[in-house]
């Protein structure tokens, strides 16, 4: 390898090593802005200014290799995946192979502890696998490509942890114990080694329609049976008695729950219902949603292992309740808003729920919801207790969605 390639594996390697941690410090900081307002510190303003700035001489370095798309690139692994093209012609099929699973080893994280020792052990080994390709084909290429190497196995196990059979993944697991230690086979049967989180993904786009005035934007609620046909949304505009239509559509003025009959005068002196959702997650850990939210993944394989609701925040008068059926231990009581329901951590997801209000106030709202299940999609939009989902069909909820409207 050229002297020059040679420093540029160094140079990334310091970026690979930064970023997590960095990364880990601006999140910290970034809760702290938003909740109290404390300001981010110099010292992490510097770090990142520095970071940025050895990001982009490895981009212009690069360049000047002869790579132009590198100002176009991203990330830390799409720099390797270009450095490894420097001075050298295109490699062999396996070799492209095992450094794109080798590029996968190295972008895993542990979902509690950021310096999990065994992860750092195997992402060690990726990474001087990696150097060793870039250099030349190796023996470890054939059998990362044929998924026969500790660091495919590893990633099948993460993979595959819903498909596999016992037998099955008793013999992987003891490939990964043997390579790593066992330490990390369990925090994959945990749930706990996953790639980073994907920004979730954004909601079916809505169908164009003309507009009588471009400020007028028509909106639906996707998938409810109870939403019009067509409601155009004016923010900040005073409410007439009788609301008026353009080109028949009604309007509604303000942001106002759409369900029920668009011309129906909507219910006065009734507060507003917020929602806080926390999922978790399997490979993801707990993560916290609000009213409306889709929480959870679609098409990554992660099952929805345990959730809460609570109103927040709170209405007197009004709660929330809900149950679930969990695969393999059946359904669960049902549990005041705030309580967990599911058991995380078992490899045991949730494959359907039910959520309805109590309380004096509960004849006044109506709580809707729906979900992503395995091989299904999205369901249809339940309400006030109905059931969602499947029961022992081992179809996993992928993700949720909750929301309270006052009824009409």
């Amino acid at each position: 390898m050229e002297p020059t390639n040679d420093n540029l594996q160094q140079q990334l390697k310091s970026l690979s090593d930064r970023h997590s941690q960095l990364g880990q410090e601006l999140s910290q900081a970034a809760v702290a802005l938003e909740a109290f307002g404390t300001p981010i510190g110099e010292p992490m303003l510097q770090a990142l200014v520095k970071y940025n700035r050895d990001f982009a001489g490895v981009q212009q370095k690069l360049q000047s290799l002869g790579e132009p798309t590198a100002g176009q690139a991203t990330s830390v692994a799409a720099l390797e995946r270009l450095c490894q093209t420097v001075g050298r012609p295109p490699g062999d099929p396996a070799s492209e192979k095992a450094i794109a699973l080798l590029d996968r080893v190295l972008s895993l994280t542990h979902g509690d502890q950021p310096d999990f020792a065994p992860l750092q052990k195997a992402r060690e080994q990726a990474r001087q696998l990696k150097q060793k390709l870039a250099i030349a084909p190796a023996p470890e290429a054939r059998e990362l490509a044929d998924n026969r190497h500790p660091l495919a196995v590893l990633l099948t196990l993460i993979d595959s942890a819903d498909t596999l059979d016992d037998e099955r993944w008793a013999t992987l697991a003891e490939t990964v114990e043997t390579a790593f230690g066992k330490a990390l086979a369990v925090a994959i049967s945990r749930g706990k080694i996953a790639p980073p989180s994907a920004p979730p993904e954004s909601e079916a786009p809505p169908v164009e329609r003309k507009t009588v005035n471009p400020d007028l934007v028509i909106l639906e609620e996707p998938g409810s049976t109870a939403t019009p046909p067509d409601v155009i949304i004016v923010p900040s505009v005073e409410i007439p008695q009788k609301p008026p239509t353009i080109d028949g559509k009604h309007i509604v003025f303000g942001n106002v729950p759409i369900a029920g009959k668009a011309t129906d005068p909507a219910p006065t002196g009734l507060a507003s219902v917020g929602l806080r959702v926390r999922v978790h997650l399997h490979g993801l850990g707990d993560r916290d949603f609000g009213a409306r939210e889709y929480a959870g993944t679609r098409g990554q394989g992660r099952r929805l292992e345990a959730f809460q609701i609570a109103i927040d925040p709170p209405v007197p008068g009004l709660e929330v309740r809900y149950m679930a059926y969990i695969s393999g231990v059946g359904d669960t009581p049902k549990v005041s808003g705030g309580q967990r329901v599911g058991e995380p951590g078992k490899n045991r997801q949730i494959e359907g729920f039910g959520i309805e209000l109590a309380g004096p106030q509960a004849a006044n709202y109506d709580i809707c919801y729906n979900a992503h299940i395995q091989n299904k999609g999205d369901v249809p939009v339940c309400a006030n207790g109905q059931y969602c989902g499947t029961r022992g069909q081992s179809l996993r909820v992928e993700g949720i969605k909750v929301w309270v409207q006052p009824k009409r």
